[in-house]
């Protein structure tokens, strides 16, 4: 028996052989708490070499290798992998590799082509008395190119286009009826006239006519009208009187 002021030296003793009984036993494999499975304890590694100075700084752990780098977004549909690009450097511009030379292709001489035809109407550089289908080309002149039976022939009278009935100013154009100018004084009335100028087409109407006597007769004082058409009829000689419109 133990009293209250004796220490419990025997039950302390039995106490500590029991747990160090314990920590010598051999570690299992696992043990059954409640019916379950336990793992085993990890043992934690023991430092071994000598312990370090007080006021020391712990060992720094080895520094792990580099790991790959991952460039770029991880690859899914949304988020297709990047592909890396050659940096440049913005004081150096990348050259372009030139193009081959195009073989030359020969060129063709141009041809000397026809001068073209002059489009429109051309204005006349003289002056056409027309009668329907028939025509003839106008001179100023005298008894000789009246001979000549080349053209009919304004006789008297300010240009064509300048004339002026009402003031006497009446233009003449004469031809022999045997040179192809008869019909001049034998129009009937109400027929149209078309003179072509260099200055434009004058158009005139037949609104008289006149017979006298004697071929070649004395024509004072029977030209009338803004144009007067005289040939020889037969024996005599015929006047149409015609005003412009």
């Amino acid at each position: 028996m133990t009293g209250p002021g004796r220490p419990r030296v025997p039950a302390l003793c039995a106490l500590l052989l029991l747990a160090l009984t314990a920590c010598a036993a051999p570690p299992t494999a696992h043990r059954e708490v409640a019916g379950a499975a336990v793992p085993p304890a990890v043992e934690t590694p023991r430092r071994t070499g000598p312990p370090p100075a007080p006021g020391a700084l712990p060992p720094v752990p080895p520094a792990a290798g580099p790991s790959p780098r991952t460039t770029g977004l991880p690859t899914s549909p949304r988020f297709p992998p990047r592909v890396p690009t050659t940096a440049t450097r913005p004081d150096s511009p990348t050259r372009t590799p030139a193009a081959p030379d195009a073989p030359a292709t020969p060129t063709r001489k141009p041809s000397a082509k026809a001068p073209g035809k002059p489009t429109g109407t051309a204005r006349p550089t003289g002056t056409t008395l027309r009668i329907g289908s028939w025509s003839a080309r106008v001179v100023r002149g005298g008894q000789a190119e009246v001979d000549a039976c080349r053209d009919a022939v304004q006789w008297a009278g300010p240009d064509l286009g300048t004339e002026n009935g009402y003031a006497l100013r009446t233009a003449v154009v004469v031809g022999h009826d045997f040179c192809g100018f008869g019909q001049l004084a034998t129009l009937p009335i109400g027929t149209e006239v078309t003179v072509e100028t260099p200055r434009a087409p004058l158009r005139y109407r037949v609104y008289a006519r006149h017979l006298t006597p004697g071929r070649g007769a004395p024509a004072h004082g029977l030209y009338w009208g803004d144009l007067t058409l005289q040939s020889c009829v037969g024996p005599d000689t015929g006047f149409t009187y015609l005003t412009r419109v």
